[in-house]
């Protein structure tokens, strides 16, 4: 049951990176240039949410934070995190029209990102640790701040 800090750094860069490569792979296939900034600009902060989490562990060490023994967080690492975060882009187009694999790509988008704010929630609430905690708050507000853009992204999408 135990959650080490070597185990969030892990996940933590994992859930970032597979984020990095889905955007950046998703801003290549569609050709729209306002889209693809957006894209670009998000795959940009889940590189700087990396560096972030890490410096933060860094700094710490192997300190308790108290989420070592968090249930919930343990269930949500159990059950969102044991698999590909953030599939292939490519296979939202594979066998679907353009425009439906560009709509699918991005739920799916808004998905992960709600599972990953809920992470960081989860971390949040268990940490005991108040600078870490406000961190932490911060990264949690960062993928909230995607599940707001990724939803204007997808409402361009969507059928009129």
């Amino acid at each position: 049951m135990d959650i080490t800090n070597q185990e969030l750094l892990e996940l933590s860069t994992r859930i970032e990176r597979e984020g990095l490569e889905f955007y950046t792979k998703l801003a290549e296939l569609i050709p729209d240039p306002e889209v693809k900034e957006v894209l670009d600009l998000l795959a940009r902060e889940e590189t700087t949410h990396e560096t972030q989490f890490k410096k933060l562990l860094d700094q710490k060490g192997d300190r308790s934070f108290g989420w070592e023994n968090s249930e919930p967080l343990r269930n949500i690492i159990n059950h969102h995190y044991q698999t590909d975060i953030f599939p292939k882009p490519e296979e939202f187009f594979e066998h679907i029209p353009q425009l439906e694999g560009i709509r699918k790509a991005f739920d799916y988008a808004l998905e992960v990102e709600k599972t990953s704010a809920e992470f960081y929630g989860l971390l949040q609430e268990a940490c005991s640790d108040l600078e870490t905690k406000t961190l932490i708050l911060l990264l949690e507000k960062a993928e909230r701040e995607h599940i707001t853009r990724i939803q204007a992204l997808r409402e361009k999408y969507s059928p009129r």
